[in-house]
């Protein structure tokens, strides 16, 4: 008790000689614990309990704090709400806490009232193999939940992984679906919401129905791919679609080429085993149309070079997608070079393919079976895939981060709403044997 004493009259002096000085923050909990000699925790516990005429306060993560004469009361200054702890004596303590900071995110929850309501969970449901979209560029959308991942885990955010998918047969195990609902109930009020990988369109049982019906909270997923209106269904308030607008990611593209080029032969690539265009490629068609003429545009269908039928492992097929996941089109070798092969026939000048992958194909196409000194057209593409630029080849930004953004404001509740997603084309640097600058530029620029 005599040491005790002594040790609180010791920090009481303490606290009067750095008021007197006009200073607030006391030396760490562990510079005083070695200046007196005593454990940290007991200089911890001695400072709540003193009660000068100046005021001793804590922030987490910071220190121990002085409120001087003429402070702000630092509990209605935006330094969080109060945790209480209990005292050996019986009586309760109030210590003001900064929970909007912590070098932890386990630290900060701990802080929390086991009562807490703050949502601070979000379930990622999925398989990495389906992580990949049928027809876009490959991993795309796994690297927006990694990005998701991160922001969240910065902001104290709890993030758990419910691994569901389909079978061959193209069915959900119920027993996982059982769990996934079990562990959904335990979190209760915690659960911010749901990040999905694979929505399930077209199948008997949708996974982002089960996960709409399971809970009220927000359920999210991306299209990295365009998905045509008769596979979309009826979606429910809180189910939320973040993709961009494909249409004008088409749009700027065109007026992109017409602007800084002079009209020349362009062949247009669709998909993977995919009927018809899609709506990025199908709106450049348009563009090109109306400004240079059919002349200048051609379209070489799968279906052109393919009349016998769908090439070995389609991008729909379940082979198709890992082969996608491994960074591969899901069609073999020969097939590829096949449909190569008669897009060279055409003469263009430049190729423009509807995603990233399938250009990064034709790039090992021509690196493979063209001489190094033949003429090779300019290759673009639409997705903003990281492998794009390393390898030379221009591409369309969906402005991903735009999108993930907004994922964030869904699960957190606060961002940046009335920012909009800002398309742009990025053509490879001016040394690339691919890139948008091998095209020829516009009469005053020759």
């Amino acid at each position: 008790m005599q040491e005790s004493a002594e040790l609180r009259q010791q920090l009481l002096d303490l606290v009067s000689e750095t008021a007197s000085r006009g200073a607030r923050e006391l030396p760490s909990l562990r510079d005083l614990a070695a200046r007196y000699g005593v454990a940290p925790n007991t200089i911890k516990k001695t400072l709540l309990e003193l009660d000068g005429e100046v005021g001793v306060y804590a922030i987490h993560g910071r220190g121990f704090f002085l409120q001087l004469p003429g402070d702000p009361d630092p509990v209605t200054d935006g330094f969080a709400t109060e945790t209480e702890l209990d005292d050996p004596s019986g009586e309760t303590l109030h210590i003001p806490v900064d929970e909007s900071y912590s070098p932890v995110p386990e630290e900060g929850r701990a802080l929390h009232k086991e009562y807490h309501s703050a949502r601070d969970c979000v379930v990622v449901v999925g398989q990495l193999g389906r992580a990949t979209d049928p027809t876009g560029a490959p991993s795309n959308r796994f690297l927006q939940f990694v990005q998701i991942r991160q922001h969240l885990q910065s902001m104290g955010f709890q993030l758990s992984w419910a691994a569901i998918g389909y079978d061959r047969q193209g069915n959900l195990n119920g027993t996982e679906i059982k769990a996934l609902q079990l562990q959904l109930a335990a979190m209760g009020d915690r659960l911010a919401g749901i990040l999905l990988l694979d929505a399930g369109y077209g199948r008997k049982r949708p996974l982002w129905e089960v996960m709409c019906e399971a809970t009220e909270q927000p359920v999210v997923w991306f299209h990295t791919t365009p998905v045509p209106d008769s596979h979309m269904p009826t979606l429910p308030s809180h189910a939320h679609v973040l993709e961009p607008d494909w249409t004008a990611l088409g749009g700027i593209l065109g007026h992109h080429l017409v602007s800084n080029y002079t009209p020349q032969k362009i062949v247009l690539l669709p998909s993977p085993g995919e009927k018809g265009l899609p709506p990025q490629i199908w709106e450049l068609r348009e563009v090109l149309l109306k400004t240079w003429g059919p002349r200048w545009v051609c379209t070489l269908e799968w279906f052109d070079v393919f009349p016998e039928g769908l090439p070995k492992d389609p991008a729909r097929s379940l082979a198709g997608k890992l082969r996608r996941l491994l960074l591969d089109t899901g069609l073999t070798r020969y097939e590829l070079d096949r449909y190569f092969r008669a897009a060279r026939s055409l003469g263009a000048s430049l190729w423009i393919c509807a995603d990233d992958l399938l250009g990064l194909a034709a790039l090992d196409h021509f690196e493979t079976h063209c001489s190094p000194n033949e003429p090779r057209p300019g290759l673009m593409g639409f997705g903003n895939h990281p492998f794009s630029l390393a390898r030379g080849l221009s591409t369309v930004d969906p402005s991903w981060p735009t999108f993930v953004e907004k994922a964030i404001e869904l699960f957190s509740g606060y961002g940046r709403r009335s920012k909009v997603p800002s398309y742009r084309v990025i053509t490879a640097p001016s040394n690339s044997v691919y890139g948008g600058n091998i095209l020829a530029r516009s009469e005053d620029e020759l």
